[in-house]
């Protein structure tokens, strides 16, 4: 399997660009306009969006069908202005923090004033993380296989206003355009919980705050991860829900992956405000985890899982010892 990853100064440009560009909760259209360019002139990926906003870009060369379908949202928390409320602030942060830090406007809606973006001993710094570096690992996927010419089939989605209930997920899965077959990959960034190690490798999900997640989809990650040889960790993140929740309560099979993240939502351990950090060593490899899982998946059948393994070598005892159970019950 070929090595999977753009050219490094390519993906820095990229999650530099992404990553400085100012988004709030229903403010996210600075953000589609950045992604839309990066992928409108790729080769076999197209771009649709619902009737909410949320932009579903596929990429299809080949024959294969499609499977799987990863998201993230483009929104962070944020301060918005309205004529009947004046200044509100839209996603979760500490009451008592909300107004220790100056905050920079972007006509109607503000961000924190912090640095939009700094790589410091290969950390990457910004006053948004969560979930633009979600966003930037599936436009550097896409614009892998693009570049590859990779025979595979999967869809990128880019949601709305997930830091105030997964509005846009919702909206998706209550009409959800995509084929049956395919199933749903939230990636984001999270705070460390259940043993997961910034540095370690990118976190596939057992499960978040509020639910677990489909063992079929994650069996396939972990798969992949496996075959790949990306250095990759298993862990329940237990300290916020993601969209992956949200499409399972909707008949949407899920599964979820994180980079682990340092000061959530900008809130360093102890007190003010400042820019969330994630590994670039991380997103690297869940950029990696995400190409190779749909390379591995591509094709009229697939490769099969480990969880397909096993359920065939169970099946396979259980004929193997029917003879027993025939000679104790005398048939």
């Amino acid at each position: 399997m070929v090595e999977a990853m753009l050219h490094h100064q390519t993906l820095i440009g990229l999650l530099r660009e992404i990553q400085s560009t100012p988004t709030a909760p229903f403010h996210e259209a600075l953000v589609a306009e950045v992604i839309r360019k990066r992928l409108a002139d790729l080769p076999n990926v197209s771009l649709t969006e619902d009737d909410f906003g949320n932009i579903i870009a596929h990429y299809k060369k080949g024959r294969s069908k499609p499977q799987l379908a990863f998201g993230a949202h483009m929104d962070h928390p944020g301060w918005v202005r309205t004529k009947k409320e004046g200044e509100v602030f839209l996603g979760w942060v500490p009451e008592e923090r909300l107004k220790t830090h100056p905050v920079e406007w972007f006509g109607d809606f503000g961000m924190w004033k912090l640095n939009p973006f700094v790589i410091h001993d290969g950390l990457i710094h910004s006053r948004v993380c969560d979930d633009l570096i979600g966003c930037a690992a599936i436009v550097a996927m896409l614009m892998d296989l693009s570049k590859r010419g990779v025979d595979a089939n999967c869809y990128g989605i880019f949601t709305r206003a997930e830091e105030v209930g997964f509005i846009g997920a919702v909206k998706l899965a209550k009409k959800w355009p995509l084929p049956k077959s395919v199933r749903f990959v939230s990636l984001e960034t999270s705070a460390a919980r259940g043993g997961a190690v910034m540095g370690d490798g990118p976190v596939i999900r057992a499960g978040d705050r509020m639910s677990l997640f489909d063992d079929a989809v994650t069996a396939e990650l972990v798969d992949a991860g496996a075959e790949g040889k990306i250095p990759v960790q298993r862990c329940l993140l237990d300290g916020g829900s993601c969209e992956a929740t949200a499409m399972n309560l909707y008949g949407i099979p899920a599964a979820g992956m994180s980079v682990i993240l340092g000061n959530y939502h900008n809130c360093p351990p102890e007190r003010g405000i400042a820019e969330e950090f994630v590994s670039l060593a991380d997103v690297k490899n869940m950029i990696k985890l995400i190409t190779v899982t749909v390379e591995r998946m591509a094709g009229p059948n697939g490769k099969v899982s480990s969880k397909d393994a096993m359920r065939k070598r169970i099946e396979k005892r259980v004929r193997d010892h029917e003879k027993y159970d025939r000679a104790a019950r005398g048939k």
